[in-house]
């Protein structure tokens, strides 16, 4: 038994204990072998397990804050914002003092050990910081959830740049405030804290007596570097850049967290200082987002910043006409005022030795004020010495070989005879180590492929698990089995590096990786979805940059960049939703010029001229819209006459279908929504005839149907719409009845029932429609509290509570209708707050108040109704200006009538008239109609 793969299945069938000393034997007087076998036996077991650890039983949803929500003596009353795992709202302390106060409580679902223990160092962090100018820590607890939170002080600021610019600080004014936020650093330095986030939102200008004063906030990912904050680990997860790329330090960008000191902090105020003084910061964020994680990091570790005054001299004249005037400064001088000192100071602080920084932020506060009072500043630019060390580090081989050279020559007038034999004998030894290394690196590239060849089996299975095999599901509408194996594929994944990854590995893991996320947001799990998307772009974006000219790793990071935009758009992120989309469009381009005008690549550049479209719809830019979608439509059709079969197609151009009824339906053109609607509702009910295990045709073609319903409901055509909301209803049930935790089916059974309840109300039939606002409040509730991110979860809470108000005012339940319309208030007014408003939400918010109005009316305060009447108009009328959207349109001029504001009210309800609109509820159809026919009013008399 002398063959290597002899030997090999020998070894395994022994113990593991037992392996080192057979091997020894076996492979007696050949260590070469014996180190090849050891490293595949340790990749054979490396690989054998993979996906073996036991998947953790998901705890129970914790319960989450709301707006007056009590924490000992604290009310919630406002959300401010949240960060990696805490959420941070704006509370009123009742004892023993009242004070407004900030008060971070950890996320619901994220209160594992790992989380708890970050969460409770950063308690900890706050409590050493007693500096004014950092904000303090006032009290800790835990809620009644047994989730840890803490109390500190609230601080009324902007970030320091808005600040500076907004005040237009001169130069010495802005480097004044900038030493001061180093020396609040230095006291939390001084204090083994480091921040490690430090950048503009996290530094907080007001002015206190007339003066601006800083509070650094947000320790929140701080490190302690003297000893433990807690008796927990503080760690970080290997491949997690922690802080924000713009403002990270090399030695950030490394993941290694030993390494991490106060010279990170210093870096990060170097880049505040550049970004103060030239009006950006360093490296543009937009571009290192767009450059994904491995380009981040090669950035910041070796691309070297221009200096400050280089900066101002590359802007164009009108720009740098804006950044002297914000300074104070006249443009011609302001390169000049920036070079020397400024650019020495600044560039200090960003060299990638951290070494050569400012050793401490308290030196570099100094080194500002010694410029300030016109003093030689410590920074100076690199020394001769140094950029020869530097270079000669960048160029060793070369270096080494000129200097060997020189060195043989010497020698060789010295001692010819004695360096030769010297060099036969080094001559001996390297030979000696190359057989050495060459055998080492046949050991290595044979355990390497043999764990490459498991991985690759590992990940084939998962690919077939997440694609044909769920396809199967999909068709049953049942995905559940896949749950268990989605969150142990995604923890895998996520856990690799993709840097580490070969190219056919990258490929399969970008593809699971998608259609994982798929699966997420078919089940409406927007988190989880955005991480399986982010994890797939970041393989995806790393095979785009070995091989840029390449087609088919283009087409796959424009599919993650794809998902990336449609899950934002799925939570209501628009701002996220837009920067992904246009990325895509940026590679559906590439794409084109890459390989020409193939199927694939014409069907990617209709694909992103429909997020554009779709775009445009969402920022109200309808006629933009319009000649999007009719566009897209132009370019499917041929397409499909060639490919009549191709799915897709059928499905692309259903689609459209919807966003052209969409359009029409908001630009008041209801006869043509309802045309659209029709269409789509035909086109996806032949795709469910000829793919009838598909439960997404039957899904989509309820959705058209209840379109169409909603479109003759608003004309007017009411025993129509009921019929077809009636039908759509029956359809949706059965739905639900397959899969009852599908929460996209759920909410649309929602929506369907509000719809009913509407038309029921304007009937008289309060019985039914009281069944079905019940059915419908039941699963809302669940609904909303299991996915709080989803915008439309929310909203349709919000109408369910409103409904339920409006059949307590019909029967006179007035305290009732109060309570259900305060619970849709503070449901649509944190979405308002939130910047995610969309005009559903607005019209929602808006009727929510109108319907208090009445209510307030009814009881005899007829001061609140105006109030609230005003109110819904001052909110609802920025948004009507050249809009035809009845959503915005009705309760513009409902609440302008009822306030008494016939002027204004008569416009959106004329116009209104002119679409053939018609209310479906009848108290908003006599105020538009009185709104139509009168330019006064009278609200004290009911309507």
């Amino acid at each position: 038994m002398n063959r290597d793969e002899d030997i090999f299945a020998e070894a395994l069938e022994l113990p593991a204990t037992a392996r080192a000393a057979y091997l020894a034997r076996a492979c007696a007087g050949d260590p070469v072998r014996l180190a090849r076998l050891t490293a595949l036996l340790g990749a054979h077991d490396a690989a054998r397990s993979f996906l073996e650890q036991p998947v953790t039983a998901r705890p129970p949803e914790p319960a989450t804050e709301a707006p007056g929500t009590v924490i000992g003596p604290y009310t919630l009353r406002q959300r401010l914002g949240e960060g990696g795992c805490g959420v941070v709202w704006l509370a009123e302390q009742t004892t023993p003092l009242r004070r407004t106060v900030a008060l971070k409580v950890i996320k619901p679902g994220m209160d594992s050990q790992r989380v708890i223990a970050r969460f409770e160092g950063e308690r900890q962090t706050l409590a050493l910081l007693t500096h004014p100018d950092i904000a303090r820590l006032y009290d800790a607890g835990t809620t009644a959830a047994g989730r840890p939170y803490f109390v500190m002080e609230y601080v009324e600021g902007i970030p320091i740049t808005r600040f500076c610019d907004e005040h237009s600080l001169p130069m010495a004014g802005r480097l004044e405030l900038f030493a001061r936020v180093c020396v609040a650093l230095q006291h939390a330095h001084q204090r083994g804290i480091i921040h490690r986030d430090l950048k503009p939102s996290n530094i907080l200008v007001a002015l206190r007596d007339g003066q601006p004063a800083p509070k650094l906030i947000d320790f929140g990912i701080a490190k302690a570097t003297a000893g433990r904050l807690s008796d927990e680990s503080l760690f970080t997860e290997m491949g997690l850049l922690v802080g924000t790329p713009a403002y990270m330090s090399p030695e950030q960008a490394e993941l290694r967290d030993v390494d991490i000191d106060t010279r990170s902090d210093v870096y990060a105020l170097g880049v505040l200082l550049y970004e103060l003084l030239t009006g950006r910061p360093p490296y543009d964020p937009k571009e290192l987002v767009r450059a994904g994680l491995l380009e981040i990091r090669r950035i910041i570790r070796e691309v070297e910043p221009p200096r400050p005054s280089t900066v101002i001299g590359t802007l164009t004249d009108s720009d740098r006409r804006s950044v002297a005037r914000l300074r104070g400064a006249p443009a011609p001088r302001l390169t000049a005022d920036l070079r020397g000192d400024l650019d020495w100071i600044v560039m200090r602080c960003l060299e990638k030795d951290r070494d050569r920084r400012y050793g401490t932020a308290a030196a570099l506060a100094e080194d500002v004020r010694r410029h300030l009072r016109q003093e030689p500043v410590e920074a100076r630019p690199p020394s001769t010495v140094y950029r020869l060390r530097k270079f000669t580090a960048r160029h060793r081989l070369a270096c080494a070989s000129a200097a060997l050279v020189t060195v043989s020559l010497i020698g060789g007038i010295v001692a010819s005879t004695q360096q030769a034999r010297r060099a036969r004998a080094a001559e001996q030894v390297a030979a000696a180590e190359r057989d050495l290394a060459r055998a080492a690196q046949q050991a290595e590239t044979l355990a390497r492929t043999d764990a490459q060849r498991r991985q690759a089996q590992a990940e084939d299975l998962l690919t077939f698990m997440l694609g044909d095999f769920r396809t199967e599901l999909q068709k049953s509408g049942r995905l559940e089995p896949l749950a268990a194996v989605g969150d142990k594929a995604l923890a895998y994944f996520t856990a690799l590096d993709p840097r580490d990854l070969s190219d056919a590995a990258l490929t399969r893991q970008a593809k699971a990786l998608t259609q994982l996320g798929e699966v997420r947001l078919e089940q409406g799990d927007f988190p989880a979805a955005g991480q399986a998307f982010t994890a797939a772009f970041d393989r995806a974006a790393a095979l785009a940059v070995r091989h840029p000219a390449n087609g088919d790793m283009l087409f796959e990071r424009g599919q993650a960049e794809f998902w990336l935009g449609l899950a934002a758009r799925r939570r209501g992120d628009r701002d996220s939703q837009r920067e992904w989309l246009l990325r895509y469009r940026d590679t559906a381009r590439a794409l084109g010029a890459a390989e020409g005008p193939t199927a694939r690549a014409q069907l990617e550049a209709v694909y992103a001229h429909h997020n554009l479209a779709v775009l445009d719809t969402d920022t109200g830019n309808l006629a933009a819209a319009r000649v999007g979608f009719l566009a897209e439509q132009a370019l499917l059709e041929p397409l499909l006459a060639a490919q009549p079969g191709d799915g897709e197609l059928r499905y692309s151009l259903a689609d459209v279908a919807s966003w052209l009824g969409s359009v029409a339906e908001r630009d008041g053109r209801f006869a043509d929504a309802a045309g659209h609607y029709t269409a789509m509702a035909a086109r996806y009910a032949a795709l469910a005839r000829d793919e009838p295990t598909v439960v997404r045709w039957r899904q989509e073609e309820i959705h058209a149907v209840t379109f169409r319903a909603r479109v003759l409901a608003v004309q007017g055509h009411r025993a129509e719409a009921a019929q077809l909301f009636a039908e759509a209803s029956t359809r949706q049930r059965a739905l639900v009845a397959e899969d009852r935790s599908n929460r996209t089916r759920l909410s649309a059974l929602v929506s369907l029932n509000l719809h009913q309840i509407a038309l029921l109300l304007d009937a008289g039939s309060t019985t039914e429609a009281s069944l079905l606002l019940a059915e419908a409040q039941a699963a809302a509730t669940p609904l909303a509290t299991a996915e709080p991110a989803s915008l439309n979860f929310a909203r349709l809470l919000a109408a369910a509570h409103r409904q339920s108000a409006r059949l307590d005012f019909a029967a006179g339940r007035f305290p009732s209708a109060r309570a259900s319309l305060e619970a849709a208030r503070e449901i649509l007014e944190r979405l308002l707050q939130d910047n995610r408003a969309d005009p559903w939400v607005r019209h929602e918010a808006a009727l929510v108040a109108i319907l208090a109005g009445r209510v307030a009316r009814a009881t005899g305060q007829d001061d609140a109704a105006q109030a609230l009447w005003r109110d819904a108009y001052a909110r609802i009328i920025p948004f009507t200006p050249g809009s035809h959207d009845w959503r915005l349109l009705e309760p513009a001029a409902v609440s302008a009538r009822l306030a008494g504001l016939a002027a204004a009210a008569r416009p959106p309800a004329d116009l209104l008239k002119t679409f053939g609109y018609h209310s479906v509820d009848p108290l908003n159809r006599a105020d538009l109609a009185e709104a139509e026919s009168s330019a006064t009013s009278n609200p004290s008399q009911p309507p």
